[in-house]
Parts: C-alpha cells; sequence; structure tokens
C-alpha cells in the first residue's frame, strides 16, 4: 500500500463504530460504544500511519483487531470501514490510535447481477441484501486481477460499506475470496435473531442452525431480538447456514464519550435536527457545514462529529464524503502538497484539491488518467472525496453543475466548455434519448446536473472538445 499525500490544513474529524447489517433488509445499526476519548468509524482513505475521517492515526503502538483476530497495519487497506479508538491532537488532523478494528459488513456468495447500462454501477444480493458497487467509488482488493467488470454470479466476496434507507449495502471495498462458492466457502452476516427455536434462528430470511456453533458474547444465550454475528457455511438450496461461531454484537452509545464521529449515509431523515446515520441519532441543527451548499437529505453520505447527549450525537461539524461532481480526464500538473490538475479538453482543465478526507490508494503523476469523484468547491474546481489512477485512458467524462449552454453551439460546466455538433446524443435522467431542444428546455443554469461524455474511439480521439453524450443527471 502506497503513502498517500497528506494535507494539513483540514478541519477536525473523528469517528464512530463499525455498522452491522440486518439480514433481510434489518437496519442498520452501530456496535457499542462507550468510554472516555475520541472514537472513529469510517473508511480507511490513505496511509502513511493510516488516515481515517480526515484524521492520520499515529499507529506504532497500536492493537489491530482483524475480523476478531489480532493483527497488524498491513492487514488494513483503502475503501475498509473501520473503528479507531485513541484520541486526537488540538490540530485537529492528527492523533493517536490505542485500537484500530475491521470487520467485514457481508461476505457470500453473488448472485442476481445486474450491470447498468451507464456502465458505472451494478447490483447483485449476497445472502439475500442487494449490494450496489460504483466503478468509481467502490476500491478493490486487487483490481489488477478483480475489479469492477469481474464480478459474476457465484464469486464469493467480502464487502465492507454503508447501508443506505432502502437497507441496501452500498459498498466501498470488494475482495474476492473465492473464485467460484461451494459448501466449504464461508460466509458472514449480521442481524437481529429471530423465530428461535432450540439452536435454530431467523436473520431475515436466512435460517440459521447454530447446533454446532461456539457462542461467543452472549451471556444469557440465543434469544430473540438479539443483534448477532454469524460464521459459517451456506446451502444455497435451503436458504440456510451452518454455523461455526455466534458472535453477540451490543449497539448504541453512551455519554461518557468525550467526542465521536460517524461516517455513513443518511436514513430516517425528519429534519437536521432529527435523522440517523449508522443507527445513531444525530441533531447536525447547530452543525457547521462543509460544504457550505450541503443539504442534509437520505441517501447522502456524510460525517458527522460531535460529543453525545442522551444517547444522540450533537454534530459540530458535518462533511459531505462522495458528492455529485466527477472527471475522468488525464492529469497535466501535480502539486507538492498533493493538488493536482486534469485537462478534459485541450486548454481546458480542471483543478483537484486532494485533503486529508480523499480516499485515494495510489499517488497521481502527470499523464495518469484518474477518476476523480468529489464536490464543486469555491474555487470552481473540484475537492475530491476519492481518486482512482487507472492503468489506461478511457472515456474522457465531466459531471457537475451546467453552467452555459445552447441548442446549438456548446455546454460548460465546472469551466470546461464541450462543443456541440450533429453527432451529439442527449439523454434525460432515465437515459432515454431526447433531442436537443427538450434537454435545454428541461435544464436549469447553475442548478441541473449533467453528465459529458468524450468517448474513447469516437472519429476524434479524445479529447477533442466536442460532446459525444449530454446527460440530464439526479443528485
Amino acid at each position: 500500500m502506497n503513502t498517500r499525500f497528506i494535507k494539513q490544513a483540514l478541519p477536525a474529524a473523528i469517528t464512530l463504530a463499525v455498522a452491522a447489517c440486518g439480514g433481510g433488509g434489518v437496519a442498520p445499526v452501530i456496535t457499542g460504544i462507550g468510554g472516555s476519548g475520541f472514537i472513529a468509524t469510517g473508511t480507511v482513505t490513505g496511509f502513511g500511519s493510516v488516515f481515517v475521517n480526515g484524521v492520520e492515526f499515529e499507529t506504532s503502538g497500536s492493537v489491530f483487531d482483524i475480523d476478531g483476530s489480532s493483527g497488524t497495519q498491513s492487514d488494513l487497506a483503502v475503501g475498509m470501514v473501520v473503528q479507531v479508538s485513541g484520541s486526537v491532537n488540538n490540530d485537529g488532523v492528527t492523533g493517536t490510535a490505542t485500537e484500530i478494528r475491521f470487520d467485514d459488513q457481508l461476505q457470500g456468495p453473488v448472485s442476481n447481477l445486474v450491470r447498468n447500462a451507464d456502465g458505472e454501477n451494478l447490483s447483485f444480493e449476497v445472502l439475500g441484501i442487494t449490494v450496489r458497487v460504483n466503478s468509481v467509488d467502490t476500491v478493490f482488493d486487487n483490481s489488477a486481477t478483480y475489479g469492477f467488470d469481474d464480478i459474476i454470479n457465484g464469486n464469493n466476496i467480502e464487502i465492507s460499506g454503508f447501508f443506505n434507507t432502502t437497507g441496501e449495502l452500498v459498498a466501498t471495498r470488494v475482495a474476492l475470496k473465492n473464485v467460484s462458492f461451494d459448501a466449504t466457502s464461508i460466509i458472514e452476516l449480521k442481524g437481529t435473531i429471530s423465530n428461535l427455536a432450540n439452536t435454530t434462528f431467523n436473520l431475515g430470511n436466512i435460517i440459521v442452525d447454530a447446533s454446532a456453533a461456539a457462542i461467543d458474547n452472549l451471556p444469557n444465550g440465543l434469544a430473540d431480538g438479539a443483534l448477532v454475528e454469524v460464521k459459517g457455511t451456506y446451502n444455497s438450496g435451503s436458504s440456510t447456514v451452518t454455523a461455526t461461531r455466534v458472535e453477540g454484537r451490543s449497539s448504541g452509545v453512551d455519554d461518557t464519550i468525550d467526542k465521536i464521529s460517524i461516517e455513513g449515509i443518511v436514513t430516517d431523515y425528519v429534519d437536521d435536527s432529527n435523522f440517523m446515520l449508522n443507527g445513531v441519532n444525530i441533531d447536525a441543527s447547530s452543525a457547521t457545514l462543509s460544504p457550505t451548499t450541503l443539504v442534509i437529505r437520505d441517501g447522502a453520505r456524510i460525517e458527522a462529529e460531535g460529543p453525545v447527549s442522551g444517547g444522540v450525537l450533537q454534530a459540530l461539524t458535518v462533511e459531505l464524503r462522495g458528492g455529485d461532481a466527477r472527471v475522468y480526464a488525464t492529469v497535466s500538473s501535480v502539486d507538492p502538497s498533493g493538488d493536482f490538475v486534469v485537462s478534459p479538453v485541450f486548454a481546458s482543465t480542471i483543478a483537484v484539491n486532494v485533503t486529508a478526507m480523499t480516499e485515494q490508494e495510489d499517488p497521481v503523476a502527470v499523464g495518469n488518467f484518474v477518476r476523480v469523484r468529489g464536490f464543486e468547491d469555491d474555487s470552481g474546481g473540484i475537492t475530491a472525496t476519492r481518486v482512482e489512477v487507472r492503468s489506461s485512458a478511457d472515456d474522457v467524462i465531466v459531471r457537475g453543475t451546467i453552467e452555459s449552454g445552447a441548442t446549438t453551439g456548446s455546454v460548460r460546466l465546472i469551466g470546461v466548455e464541450f462543443m456541440i455538433d450533429g453527432g451529439t446524443e442527449f439523454k434525460n435522467e432515465f437515459d432515454q434519448p431526447i433531442n436537443s431542444s427538450t434537454f435545454f428546455g428541461n435544464v436549469k443554469l447553475d442548478s441541473s446536473l449533467i453528465k459529458v461524455k468524450d468517448k474513447k474511439g469516437s472519429s476524434n480521439t479524445p479529447p477533442n472538445g466536442i460532446a459525444d453524450e449530454i446527460e440530464i443527471e439526479t443528485p
């Protein structure tokens, strides 16, 4: 794993606990958290020490718990969701980890794989849970041999990620465990026990036979309503797991924690003073938002940080993760700080700001083709939340707020102008073809989100400044 670039000027960001998934759509919850100090849960964004939610944690004296066993820092990887216990310094961007724990959200066989027409998203099921994977946002354990285009039905995979409003697992990292799932392949599943009869129970629609399992951290034994993690083997024909271990999991947070922060996907949104993030109640009514245009809503991926009172996280800051802006293009210059510039078209550039919150596995160099996700910033560029270095050039894509455009002429977004010609195809938000007049009649300048694509292999090799496709996008 490569040492990532470090940016020092960043607000404090710390976080909380590993999300547990509910079998068959049970709402995700946070594992029980108590004690003083700082606790951080979120994705690993880089190394040197370990970067989690904008903080560089010193790990020379840390204890590593990897899926219930002793481990080392080398067992961690970008995109894994981890829990860090420790302290954060007054600068808000450095700290010391006393313990780092990793536990995947789900492991099992891929089924019902569907690839979206946009070529950027796919979905499938693992043990009855829908998993969503994005070609930009999801990190793969070894993308050179197993990446977005390699997932097929029957793979046994391990998934880190966050659950959305409908109980789908949005993957931040995918690791291949077995190319072909069979009767000996290990699965992992979390959820709430129901329909307990002796040593058999349900996790959602999955039947668990725990007659030969080791029972851990369940002082009162198996019981309906208990939150557990199950490991074992799976018979797809009978939807039955033969458990080798059933481990109890507690949930919630208490008021003894000095400060926590949680990265996740917003659910159960009522208003800014009442929503859930990974099963924890959040009050962000007095929080400072970054960016200032951030709208908290169901489905938004954010990080909230602050103290706990009455079991509710009183957020002092809320920062956007993910973001609607994207650019796929070639790097034209790199700053020693880690910031860089891309050139989607000749003589037209977009500045990319890299922070300690940026998820980045490899450093970038001039000439690299990169995929960047983030949000449009006040300087007219993109503050990156994810940077992926690709092995070869691909279609040039820019996604952002439309700044100008006309039926004949050009369209401009994130400071980049693409020309429109007779071959430009227009699509609506449902990926359906429309004509240019309909397109421009349905977008609002400085408001609507659009995507422009200059296809690799078109008659003019990109970047040529001519739009092959222009689509209306849904935030």
